[in-house]
């Protein structure tokens, strides 16, 4: 498998009508945004191009809209984000609850936004919920995944479902990684017990953005990732084509002193069964 490194998405950009982008690692870091990022979203909007913000966070797209905002990503620039969070009250919605109504909630208290407003009672005890809504860990500064045995053991004793807001397992912010709720639906199923997930690289996801872009042919999407596992095989899956940015959660694989290592991304391509049009050292236009 040969898997081309480019250093300029717009020649391969001529080719699509519509664009999924990743956000963390691939249009900003979670501190700042990426310059060369921006001037890719500008020279799509310059063309008239759809672009979707396709990210796996915990919550609503509008929350996420302020903080593109505060890292000077305009919201001119792209017709709006799609969260997993959206994803989640979209399901609920949709289903009519269909996990039941009394929830758990782990995460950041900014995302229980989720269900605001929504026909659910959050409670506490594990013996009076339906179901965990997982955003992730409530502290990912002193929190890991081990941490939370007793309370994956206690939600799997009870029966739960655990209903997944962000299937990531890792995240990058800054230069470092930290765990998301994607590892803890993970271990839960170690467990024995039930996970729902919402975001990429599920159907959910895609066919929510599909929705959304019903005014373009759907298959000449083009999905840009730095996840192989998420967004490279959820856009596999989709049947639209992708490309691959090196230096976000791969970054330590797939980078050698600032280029891309073709062959240990072909090698990690093959293994998954996918095979991304291009892969970028980082995004640019």
């Amino acid at each position: 498998m040969t898997i081309p490194a480019i250093e300029n998405l717009a020649p391969v950009a001529a080719d699509h009508d519509a664009f999924l982008f990743d956000l963390w690692g691939v249009v900003h870091n979670g501190v700042q945004a990426f310059p060369g990022a921006v001037r890719t979203l500008e020279g799509l909007a310059a063309a008239g191009r759809p672009v979707i913000l396709l990210s796996n966070a915990p919550r609503l797209g509008t929350d996420v809209d302020q903080r593109l905002q505060e890292m000077g990503i305009d919201r001119g620039l792209y017709r709006r984000v799609v969260a997993s969070g959206d994803l989640v009250r979209h399901g609920m919605n949709l289903h009519d609850a269909p996990f039941g109504r009394r929830f758990l909630f782990w995460g950041k208290p900014a995302d229980r936004s989720v269900l605001a407003g929504l026909d659910f009672t959050e409670v506490t005890d594990p013996t009076g919920a339906d179901f965990v809504l997982c955003a992730g860990l409530d502290d990912v500064t002193r929190e890991t995944v081990a941490d939370y045995q007793p309370r994956l053991q206690a939600a799997r004793d009870a029966g739960l479902v655990l209903v997944c807001a962000n299937p990531d397992y890792v995240v990058q912010h800054g230069d470092t990684l930290e765990p998301c709720a994607g590892a803890l639906a993970l271990a839960y199923e170690d467990l024995g017990g039930t996970a729902h997930w919402y975001g990429k690289p599920y159907a959910n996801a895609y066919d929510y953005c599909r929705s959304v872009l019903e005014d373009v042919d759907f298959s000449r999407c083009l999905m840009i990732g730095d996840t192989i596992r998420t967004d490279i095989q959820g856009a596999h899956d989709a049947g639209i084509a992708a490309v691959l940015v090196a230096s976000g959660v791969h970054s330590s694989d797939f980078l050698v002193d600032g280029a891309v290592d073709t062959s240990a991304v072909a090698a990690a391509c093959a293994a998954a069964g996918v095979a991304p049009r291009a892969v970028m050292p980082r995004l640019d236009w």
